[in-house]
């Protein structure tokens, strides 16, 4: 449904991955207009609209259960757009919630793939510790602990993960008695100082909650050890730095938001851009496996990297 939109908007091209696949502009505007525009009274356009924002609501409500509901603000962040159509809709979800810079990763439509390739080996333990902070024995949670990292540090051996390549690090679940959820407080090793670690807690969870209860009795419920096995990296392609920016390849009619019609809008290759590459919107950058939607006041930055940061502080 949002393809179908997006196509009947101009924001998305006929013609996708390299030419492999072909989209239809008419069966969607067709699509839209019998399903939806019709019955609501609406015309092709501003159903199709209405399509995108509501995907967009839906997207920027994910980013607030994230974010605002745990106690950040997401005006202190970039948004990275992934997946093929990430980039579409990132400068809208960007608008919503005041985050003032996009970053679209070179290759997005692949990305999540090429992180599985770049990862880390990973390995998860726990184990219950169901005690009063009061009673709580720092020794014993040492103990405890140390268990835990014999065990990670021959499962990482066992993988081929020398041991100057191993990182292990500590959390412990905390809770407020009589509270049935709990957060994770990272500690450090050795674990000496159990009031450290109740003090982090009352400040996580008026971060995440917004109150704290310094009187309240504390339980510490489980004792958790992550171990990273720190594999060889890639090394990603630079590209060449240029001045001046490249013509267009293509120009399409487009509906922004921002306008009331259909706008003439450059296309340009992802591939022409040289770093250093400074382009005022509106523009559309298509690549292989992802188009890059630039509104009106913003601007597009690619780096050396490949990135495409979107700025939305302005288009000058």
């Amino acid at each position: 449904t949002t393809t179908d939109a997006n196509l009947v908007l101009g924001r998305l091209g006929t013609s996708l991955a390299g030419g492999q696949v072909t989209l239809d502009a008419a069966k969607a505007a067709d699509a839209i207009d019998a399903r939806i525009a019709k019955p609501l009274g609406l015309t092709t356009q501003d159903a199709a609209s209405a399509i995108i924002n509501v995907a967009n609501a839906n997207m920027a409500d994910a980013v607030r259960l994230i974010s605002v509901s745990r106690g950040y603000d997401p005006r202190d962040f970039v948004l990275v757009a992934m997946g093929g159509a990430g980039a579409l809709h990132c400068v809208a979800l960007a608008r919503d919630l005041s985050i003032p810079t996009v970053l679209v990763p070179p290759n997005p439509g692949v990305a999540a793939a090429l992180g599985c390739l770049l990862v880390d080996v990973r390995h998860d333990y726990s184990h219950s510790y169901l005690k009063a902070a009061a009673e709580a024995d720092p020794k014993e949670i040492e103990a405890e602990f140390k268990g835990l990292e014999a065990m990670a540090r021959d499962q990482l051996r066992s993988e081929g993960v020398a041991d100057a390549d191993m990182v292990l690090s500590r959390t412990i679940d905390m809770m407020y008695q009589g509270q049935w959820r709990s957060l994770q407080i990272s500690v450090p090793a050795p674990f000496a100082d159990l009031a450290r670690a109740i003090d982090d807690f009352h400040n996580d969870h008026e971060r995440e909650y917004a109150y704290r209860r310094n009187d309240a009795p504390i339980d510490l419920f489980r004792l958790n050890l992550t171990a990273i096995g720190v594999v060889p990296k890639a090394t990603l392609k630079q590209r060449d730095v240029g001045s001046g920016v490249p013509q267009p390849r293509a120009h399409r009619r487009v509906l922004f938001e921002e306008n009331s019609d259909y706008v003439e809008t450059p296309v340009f290759d992802h591939g022409d851009l040289l770093a250093g590459a400074t382009i005022a919107g509106p523009l559309i950058i298509e690549q292989l496996d992802s188009t890059v939607l630039v509104p009106p006041g913003t601007r597009a930055e690619v780096d050396q990297w490949s990135n495409t940061h979107i700025h939305l502080s302005g288009g000058a």
